[in-house]
């Protein structure tokens, strides 16, 4: 079961992703996150409670990264367990997106 809060913290929006991200789930997270970026163009996601990744999100993280982009904003990714850094890395999403180990670590690469 996926899930997720958005909460604003001054001009940065934290989205808390947990659970699994597959294809069932990639259609919410991309709801999600547009919703956010609507909020504002700095989005930090928390994937301290994501427990699994698919091509299907990780193709959803890209086209809102490319997004956001467009508008001078800026995806972070804070919090992230080892086994979705594992995926990240070997995909090359390491290289687009700034990883960070905390949320105040990734407030700063904003």
């Amino acid at each position: 079961m996926a899930g997720f809060q958005v909460v604003k913290d001054g001009s940065v929006v934290i989205v808390k992703i947990s659970g699994e991200m597959d294809a069932h789930t990639a259609p919410q997270l991309d709801k999600v996150l547009k919703e956010a970026a609507s909020q504002g163009t700095k989005l930090l996601l928390d994937m301290a409670q994501m427990s699994y990744i698919a091509t299907a999100a990780l193709g959803v993280l890209m086209a809102n990264h490319n997004t956001l982009k467009t508008k001078g904003g800026k995806i972070v990714i804070a919090n992230m367990q080892e086994k979705i850094k594992k995926v990240f890395d070997t995909m090359g999403f390491s290289k687009v997106f700034p990883v960070a180990s905390s949320i105040e670590e990734a407030k700063k690469l904003l």
